[in-house]
């Protein structure tokens, strides 16, 4: 759904005359593109999570810049670049364009704070992940491709401490519910014990 900033941008992002998103790939049916990003974005995260130092570890806009662009490269030439116009989903607006780096910015500093989370005991991980996970999502970053990309930031992030997420154990729409409940009631709950619930030890 588009929001109001930037609408003239909101069309730059589509295939003339459609709601498909441009992309490398020619594919010009939001089915046939979902299925082929979801194969392509696939073998990029095996490859990330094999070397991870392909990225740079630095927990902030550029480490989430960098994740999106290695994730979307084969999808999208805008692949690594915050959205120019406003959206939302299910009638739940997400933060500006203008003003993404205003949340970023706030999460890269409390993970600094925290040590990249490694001060954090595992009693208090999950509220702290939820917390930091809901300002990212309040974020939205890019026009596409958010979840994937937020979710390898956090595993990467968990990783540091020897700690992990096993997003296997959850069904997606249980996690959107949640997130949704974070935003639009200010209740972390929900959040809060889904991350309580995919919370693992990696061994060193």
């Amino acid at each position: 759904m588009k929001g109001p900033e930037h609408e003239d941008a909101w069309d730059a992002y589509l295939i003339p005359g459609t709601d498909v998103l441009v992309n490398k790939l020619g594919i010009t049916t939001n089915a046939g593109l979902r299925s082929a990003e979801n194969d392509l974005v696939e073998v990029r995260i095996a490859e990330l999570r094999s070397s991870p130092i392909i990225i740079r570890q630095t927990f902030d806009g550029r480490h989430l810049k960098a994740l999106h662009r290695w994730l979307f490269q084969d999808v999208y030439h805008w692949a690594g670049e915050f959205r120019t116009v406003g959206i939302a989903k299910a009638g739940e607006s997400f933060v500006p364009p203008l003003n993404i780096e205003q949340p970023l910015q706030h999460v890269a500093t409390r993970i600094a704070e925290l040590d990249q989370l490694r001060s954090i005991e595992n009693e208090d991980m999950p509220e702290v992940v939820a917390y930091l996970y809901d300002y990212l999502n309040y974020a939205h970053p890019f026009r596409e491709g958010n979840g994937r990309t937020q979710r390898e930031f956090f595993d990467q992030l968990l990783a540091r401490s020897g700690r992990g997420l096993d997003w296997e154990r959850i069904d997606m729409e249980d996690l959107h519910n949640a997130c949704h409940s974070a935003r639009a009631f200010d209740d972390l709950g929900p959040l809060v014990e889904i991350v309580s619930n995919i919370l693992i030890e990696r061994p060193g």
